[in-house]
């Protein structure tokens, strides 16, 4: 259960953060180019200027649930730390 809590903490955050930045990239890339990205269509729009659309507008289900699998993997370690048990010292005296 620990090992599986580990993995949904983790995993959620890390997968959004990637896409992120993956997108971030591309649009730093466009207004570099002198266009401005299209967020709701997700190109590079050279002929006409577009407002900024937060990333949790457009992928609120993905956001949310993600957070949500997090949430459970917290909790999933947690309970598997208070199972396991406090570890013993490997060396004793």
């Amino acid at each position: 259960m620990l090992r599986w809590g580990m993995i949904l903490l983790f995993l959620p955050s890390i997968m959004l953060v990637t896409l992120y930045m993956i997108e971030a990239q591309n649009v730093a890339r466009c207004i570099q180019e002198s266009g401005s990205w299209n967020y709701l269509q997700g190109f590079c729009d050279q002929a006409s200027q577009h407002e900024f659309v937060s990333y949790m507008s457009r992928h609120g289900f993905w956001v949310n649930g993600g957070m949500l699998l997090s949430i459970v993997g917290l909790f999933m370690g947690t309970w598997g730390m208070v199972l396991k048990g406090m570890s013993q010292p490997k060396d004793r005296d």
